[in-house]
């Protein structure tokens, strides 16, 4: 998730590709030796990390100024408890992945305005959904570049304001047309958190938490209460453990995702990230050997603004979240300060999916 610059500049992203590897190790103690060794090398001063088999709990590890159990926040993790809760309207009829933004929220569009780029009311929730509604990242995320600081210099971060955020986001143009290409930004996953909000007549926190995350067994999850304005795309807090039951969503058959949008999230059409990857619901996706499947994603927030509104707001973590089907295991990290997207990430993936791999004896 996240880049940070002077000013308050932040983006939110993850992406990381999983890939097969050798095993070594035997035990779960050696993936939490894995994560250590890997967080001492790269100058990481504090985290925490939680291994999940078969959806239960089986280690959990922490250092720094983390403790076990803490909440801590998920930056773009956040994006798979927004897909997933957008899913479940589509299994109840209410939406469909085809429903156009022009059809999903005429109410919110008659509160802040029409976007300034009339492609946007033609793009579908599918698309908004893996990222490829139009938008771009450069020069800059429409959601998180300069327009979040000027409007957090005067007005409250722990408040979600949706409306806001679109009426500054609805102006920036579209790159390309909807469903031509592969963007990854913030805006398109406000977009549906307001879809949520209109679809459902409820506040989006309430919604997801009580539809999706406590059944899953994430029953402490909460809006970060400083960072409340980065709901829907960045702004969900909870115990490690919690998010990887939640996690366990993405298990085949799980029924938090119903067939119809668990057909649509492995369907590789109009997905595609490369690498033989695709972006599903809010996390990435990999078919593996044996029909299996793998999903991940990466979430970073950094961000610095001396004389916001609230005080000085300052930040600067990572998290990542992965789940290798083959071996039915979910594993979730946290790391301050934040990761750079490019080999720390992919060094981190790569040791923790060759760790797990090879694990003889689950608990």
């Amino acid at each position: 998730m996240g880049a940070s610059r002077p000013g308050g500049r932040a983006l939110l992203c993850g992406l990381a590709l999983l890939l097969p590897l050798a095993a070594e190790a035997q035990t779960v103690g050696d993936i939490e030796g894995t994560w250590r060794d890997w967080m001492t090398r790269n100058r990481r001063i504090a985290g925490g990390l939680v291994v999940l088999h078969k959806g239960l709990p089986v280690h959990e590890a922490a250092m720094g100024r983390i403790r076990p159990g803490q909440p801590v926040p998920l930056a773009s993790l956040s994006k798979a408890v927004s897909a997933v809760c957008a899913a479940r309207l589509v299994e109840q009829g209410r939406l469909s992945f085809d429903s156009r933004v022009a059809q999903m929220i005429p109410k919110t569009l008659a509160r802040v305005g029409p976007p300034a780029d009339a492609r946007l009311l033609q793009a579908t929730l599918g698309q908004l959904l893996v990222h490829r509604a139009g938008w771009g990242r450069r020069p800059g995320d429409p959601t998180t570049s300069g327009a979040l600081a000027n409007y957090l210099r005067g007005d409250t971060a722990r408040a979600t304001a949706f409306d806001a955020q679109l009426r500054w986001t609805l102006k920036v143009p579209l790159v390309s047309a909807p469903g031509e290409r592969y963007d990854y930004t913030n805006s398109v996953y406000l977009l549906v958190g307001a879809i949520i909000e209109e679809t459902t007549g409820r506040d989006y926190e309430g919604y997801c938490r009580e539809t999706v995350l406590a059944p899953l067994g994430a029953r402490t999850a909460a809006l970060d209460p400083d960072w409340r304005i980065i709901a829907s795309y960045g702004g969900w807090r909870m115990p490690l453990a919690e998010y990887g039951r939640f996690y366990q969503a993405f298990a085949a058959g799980n029924p938090a995702i119903g067939p119809a949008a668990r057909a649509w999230m492995m369907s590789p059409e109009g997905k595609s990230v490369g690498g033989g990857a695709h972006y599903g619901l809010g996390t990435d996706v990999r078919t593996v050997a044996g029909g299996a499947a793998n999903f991940w994603h990466w979430g970073s927030w950094s961000y610095n603004l001396s004389d916001a509104f609230d005080g000085p707001l300052k930040a600067s973590y990572a998290s990542f979240a992965a789940r290798w089907g083959g071996s039915d295991a979910n594993v979730v990290a946290y790391m301050e300060p934040r990761v750079e997207e490019g080999s720390l990430r992919t060094d981190l993936d790569r040791a923790l999916g060759k760790a797990v791999g090879a694990v003889t004896r689950w608990p």
